[in-house]
C-alpha cells in the first residue's frame, strides 16, 4: 500500500489555526451570525470553517479571523533535531 504524501507545512499550520479557531467559536457560544458580525466574514463561510471546509481561507486570512476571535498565534520555527 503506498504510503500517502505529508501535507505541505503551510497545509498543516492552515489547519492547526482553523482548529483552534473552530474551538473557540463553541467556546463562545455565539450564533453563526454572530460570529460572522465578530470576525467579519459571511456565515456561510462560518459554516465552512466549522464543517472542516478551510480551501478558500489563506494561512494570513486564518490568523487574522483567531485575532478577531481573541486567540493569539505564535509561530516557532526550529532548527532539524540531528543525531
Amino acid at each position: 500500500m503506498a504510503k500517502r504524501p505529508a501535507l505541505p507545512l503551510s497545509a498543516r499550520l492552515r489547519a492547526q489555526v482553523a482548529t483552534a479557531l473552530v474551538e473557540r467559536i463553541e467556546q463562545l457560544g455565539m450564533t453563526q451570525k454572530d460570529t460572522a458580525a465578530l470576525l467579519g466574514i459571511a456565515q456561510p463561510q462560518v459554516s465552512n470553517l466549522k464543517n472542516g471546509r478551510t480551501a478558500g481561507f489563506s494561512l494570513d486570512r486564518l490568523i487574522d479571523l483567531a485575532g478577531r476571535a481573541g486567540l493569539s498565534v505564535r509561530l516557532t520555527l526550529a532548527r532539524p533535531y540531528r543525531t
